[in-house]
């Protein structure tokens, strides 16, 4: 039995028993909290974080923080099922955009988290980062700057759903702006990965930046695909409801890109290759636009 749970597939079979537990022991205090709290979107906060909370400890015990990392695609698809089944949300015409747009995103985000996934002997290199610069905090980034935050951040993202899925919609040009919003996004990211999958395949063990398609104009298309996918979902929200203070939940999502991911790997990759930062100066860094100038040595990729 221990052997069955290594390498790639085995890692894989046992994430997704913790996962079904953590969702198991969430949707148990989604529905045990009713009679406390009446708000579905409190109580869906609330487990979210205790599912979280299990991925976490988790994580702690196998000494791999990634053990988190397709918790980001996951859940948001589940999060909506539960509100539309156990809530009785009627299917309007912006519920199913919002179901088609999300579980597109989500089907397609965590096949390619599967596909790059090798096992728990492998962390992400952020993580290890933020260990190593700060060994002695390690156990609180990784429980609120690993685990907590992007939860949370997510989580912000359901809240104009909720809202999308409670309204009795009809046909809205902006909600079908707002959907193909999301279906560019997921369709930016999935060529994107795509052609940094087939440039790494290219050119292993060489020491070459990636300089075709979507990175020719973007230093992180598939970070501006995450962040088009949300902003499109907020589109579709305020078609179906209102333009509101919501606005909140695809800027905070813009942020965490522009303030912590995208500086973080472009630190590191300016560490390794100093003419990175040539091509950092001539090209977009999140939206795709036209280089200012002729580059040799492009993105190292996410």
């Amino acid at each position: 039995m221990k052997d069955f749970f290594t390498g790639k597939k085995g890692t894989i079979y046992l994430l997704s028993l913790v996962y079904l537990f953590s969702i198991g022991v969430g949707l148990a205090v989604y529905l045990t909290t009713r009679n406390l709290i009446s708000s579905p979107i409190w109580r869906m906060l609330i487990a979210d974080v205790v599912a979280t909370l299990i991925v976490w400890g988790f994580g702690l015990i196998i000494k791999n923080a990634s053990a988190y990392d397709p918790y980001w695609s996951v859940i948001p698809p589940l999060i909506i099922t539960g509100w539309i089944i156990i809530e009785g949300v009627a299917l309007s015409f912006g519920a199913i955009l919002l179901i088609l747009a999300v579980f597109f995103w989500a089907i397609r985000l965590t096949y390619n988290w599967a596909l790059n996934w090798r096992d728990f002997s492998h962390q992400d290199w952020r993580y290890t980062m933020i260990r190593q610069s700060k060994p002695e905090l390690w156990f609180w980034s990784n429980l609120f700057g690993i685990n907590m935050m992007p939860t949370l951040i997510v989580f912000l993202q359901m809240v104009p759903a909720y809202f999308l899925l409670q309204a009795e919609s009809g046909f809205s040009l902006l909600m079908v702006i707002g959907f193909l919003m999301s279906i560019a996004a997921t369709s930016i990211q999935y060529i994107s990965d795509r052609q940094m999958y087939v440039f790494r395949e290219d050119h292993k063990n060489q020491k070459k930046c990636i300089s075709i398609g979507l990175w020719k104009y973007s230093r992180h298309p598939n970070y501006f695909g995450e962040v088009l996918m949300w902003w499109g979902v907020w589109v579709m929200y305020a078609g179906a409801v209102r333009i509101d203070f919501l606005i909140i939940a695809p800027i905070m999502m813009t942020a965490l890109f522009l303030f912590i991911s995208i500086p973080m790997m472009e630190k590191k990759i300016l560490m390794f290759r100093p003419e990175y930062q040539e091509y950092r100066d001539s090209v977009s860094m999140l939206v795709p636009f036209f280089p200012k100038k002729h580059h040799e040595e492009p993105s190292m990729g996410d």
